[in-house]
């Protein structure tokens, strides 16, 4: 039986992507650590206007975040192939996790209709709030607090 090899350039191009991912948290699929999280998820599409203008809204709130038990998770609405998703949110300035599709089966989250649209998932990912349109962080800080949060280093 022969054994079939990827091109060099194949392999080399993986690798390449590889390496981003790895230094910006891309791939990084939902770990157990992540059960016990709250969950921002973000619709987003590189098309999208005021999805552009949210983007650095959700980076900074990230970092505010950090030592909360929330994380901020992005998922490309047009579900392009995982190499060009990563591109198009490098090129966008994505600084938090882009989930995959099988991410999303996960959480049981299905597209929204409109864009922006961004979620608030409980632990148990249940779907605690439905953001429609372009948020604020103030929004986003009021939808979790809402459901009971005290946010750490806000």
């Amino acid at each position: 039986m022969t054994k079939l090899k990827p091109k060099k350039s194949a392999v080399s191009h993986l690798l390449l992507v590889l390496i981003f991912a790895g230094m910006t948290g891309f791939l990084q699929p939902l770990s157990a650590a992540d059960n016990d999280s709250w969950r921002i998820v973000n619709y987003w599409s590189e098309w999208c206007a005021p999805c552009r203008v949210e983007i650095p809204m959700f980076n900074r709130l990230r970092l505010r975040l950090a030592k909360s038990n929330v994380i901020i998770v992005g998922v490309n609405f047009d579900e392009d192939p995982r190499d060009l998703t990563l591109e198009i949110a490098n090129h966008m300035g994505i600084e938090f996790q882009t989930l995959s599709q099988q991410d999303l089966d996960l959480l049981g989250l299905k597209p929204p209709n409109v864009l922006p649209t961004t979620y608030v998932l409980s632990p148990a990912n249940e779907v605690m709030a439905k953001l429609i349109g372009m948020q604020t962080e103030q929004d986003i800080i009021d939808a979790l607090t809402h459901q009971g949060l005290t946010l750490l280093n806000q």
